[in-house]
């Protein structure tokens, strides 16, 4: 028994050294090649995405996982392409994934499809196919961020509550007067006036946090008397 246990040990000891053949050498240095540059890849979509992507004030909470995604597509890819037995078992495995991540806009959704591409074409052995894809997505969104249309409008909902006759009073002291004056266009969801006191809501667009807040210092200029309230319709979808 001692004889046929050492042979054994010796048997696949022997076929370890078998398995690790030059030719595998070379492609696992290749692979980590391919890993090194879908890193950096996926750390510049990462920059893309905050830079001008719809929401890069919570942009950490997904581009995160941007490297890390695109490592691993290329790691699996490179395992699987080789072999049609570990491609059916990857359909296998992956169909008891399941993604429950909440993904609050569609955009997110494309970035990372854009860093599964990337994987794909590195796991593939296609790095020109990945380069140019990354290549055109680029001019993409920097072309429709520089051209006003990469731009997500954000609706708001103002309330003004106050004393009536800031409401009733003279139209060019009027608060719809002022508002049409400081926020430009609007619609008005409701005018109350109840005794002494009044209240109005309408709804305006803004196109950054920023011009919010400018908006409503203005506001508060104009309408010292009066208690505003702003609500971000788009972050309550």
């Amino acid at each position: 028994m001692g004889n046929e246990a050492k042979q054994q040990i010796q048997d696949s000891w022997q076929q370890l050294l078998d398995a690790v053949s030059v030719e595998q050498n070379v492609s696992a240095l290749t692979l980590g090649v391919y890993l090194l540059v879908g890193g950096a890849m996926a750390l510049y979509i990462r920059m893309l995405y905050r830079k001008f992507g719809a929401s890069p004030s919570d942009a950490d909470s997904i581009t995160r996982v941007f490297p890390l995604l695109t490592l691993v597509t290329i790691g699996v890819i490179a395992v699987v392409k080789s072999s049609m037995a570990l491609s059916l078992g990857l359909v296998g495995a992956l169909s008891i994934v399941r993604f429950r991540s909440a993904i609050k806009e569609p955009e997110e959704l494309v970035y990372l499809f854009l860093c599964i591409g990337v994987g794909l074409g590195l796991g593939a052995g296609q790095p020109l196919l990945a380069l140019a894809m990354l290549l055109v997505a680029t001019l993409y969104v920097v072309g429709m961020h520089y051209s006003g249309k990469g731009r997500r409008d954000v609706s708001l909902m103002l309330t003004i509550t106050g004393a009536a006759k800031n409401f009733s009073g003279p139209a060019e002291s009027s608060v719809l007067q002022i508002i049409q004056q400081t926020c430009g266009p609007y619609t008005l969801q409701r005018f109350d006036i109840e005794g002494t006191r009044g209240q109005i809501r309408i709804g305006i667009q803004a196109a950054s946090s920023t011009e919010t807040a400018q908006m409503m210092v203005r506001l508060r200029d104009q309408l010292p008397d009066c208690e505003l309230s702003f609500v971000n319709l788009s972050a309550l979808v």
